[in-house]
């Protein structure tokens, strides 16, 4: 077998935030599962809307938009929870959109100009024909959500 042949592509599951087109490698995630009531937490930061109960597993639900200075998610039909792979946290996202298998050669460096709450929870950008689709770091996530600290800059 010549594996010359196969390209190296990286695939993403696409979501919106407001009007930002956003992607998480497809490797992260565990499932995708349409909005379930959220059991609010008092005293929690804001960027946690709450626990879920799905199929009797407890999750947190963070509201990423928060994170990156976006207003506070407005629940309606279109709205999903991304659960992450390897912790019980999830995130609520606006429209969930397609999966995309993208080429690493596309692949590009987050441009300076990239507000800095943004810039600290993404990896890269890629620009496709209609408009820039933003990579989230889900370790960059999950590390600061979950101890609730700033990012060490040597992790940036």
């Amino acid at each position: 077998m010549n594996l010359t042949k196969f390209n190296h592509k990286s695939q993403y599951v696409t979501f919106r935030l407001e009007d930002n087109l956003i992607g998480i490698n497809i490797l992260n995630i565990r499932e995708i599962v349409p909005y379930i009531k959220i059991t609010k937490v008092q005293q929690a930061p804001a960027f946690v809307l709450g626990l879920i109960n799905l199929r009797g597993q407890i999750l947190i639900v963070l509201d990423i938009g928060v994170l990156l200075g976006l207003e506070k998610r407005r629940i309606h039909s279109d709205s999903h929870i991304i659960i992450f792979k390897h912790k019980d946290v999830g995130f609520i996202v606006d429209q969930i959109g397609d999966v995309i298998g993208i080429d690493q050669k596309y692949i590009e460096s987050i441009p300076a100009n990239i507000e800095p709450e943004i810039q600290k929870y993404m990896e890269n950008i890629i620009d496709l024909p209609e408009e820039i689709l933003m990579i989230l770091n889900a370790q960059k996530v999950l590390l600061y959500t979950l101890t609730n600290d700033e990012i060490p800059k040597d992790q940036l």
